[in-house]
């Protein structure tokens, strides 16, 4: 009698294991789903007047049954005239609307700081960057963290929202 109970107790753990696991709401790029197209080695370079403004490199690109987005895996992406590149674990990109979403550890370096968080999405058309989630700008003689970013390429501003908290270094 007492197998019995603990062996329907496994089974209806189990169970509720993996509906739990199902249910879990999942990253905001949608996971990486590989798809029956994909390319290996992707590289979008993307130009205004003419001029490169932007490199957009990735190890796997899985392109979605509607060919309208792709999802992509070990991204670098070289914002060219900033002299920014941007790292992240994986991605989303709108090919008609031209934007970007980064998950996982997304690394922004330039010569004299770095930016880290967990997501951004990029707003190609305004040139706009923004998360809600933690953020670290960190240079040589300061850090800063808080909560939430909007960052304008085009402006060169950028804006933490809420939980500041700033640390200068002599």
């Amino acid at each position: 009698m007492k197998k019995s109970v603990l062996v329907v107790l496994s089974i209806v753990l189990f169970s509720l294991l993996i509906y739990m696991m199902k249910s879990e709401k999942g990253p905001q790029t949608g996971g990486l789903r590989k798809g029956p197209s994909y390319i290996e080695g992707l590289r979008l370079l993307h130009r205004q007047n003419g001029v490169v403004d932007w490199i957009l490199t990735a190890g796997r690109a899985d392109i979605a049954d509607e060919g309208d987005k792709a999802y992509l895996s070990g991204i670098e992406m070289k914002i060219e005239n900033k002299g920014i590149t941007v790292y992240a674990d994986k991605g989303l990109y709108d090919m008609n609307a031209r934007n970007l979403v980064v998950d996982g550890k997304v690394v922004a370096k330039a010569d004299s700081y770095s930016i880290t968080t967990e997501d951004v999405k990029f707003y190609n058309a305004g040139g706009m960057l923004k998360t809600d989630g933690r953020v670290r700008l960190e240079a040589r003689k300061f850090r800063v963290e808080g909560t939430g970013m909007d960052a304008d390429n085009n402006a060169q501003t950028v804006r933490i929202r809420k939980d500041v908290k700033a640390i200068f270094y002599n």
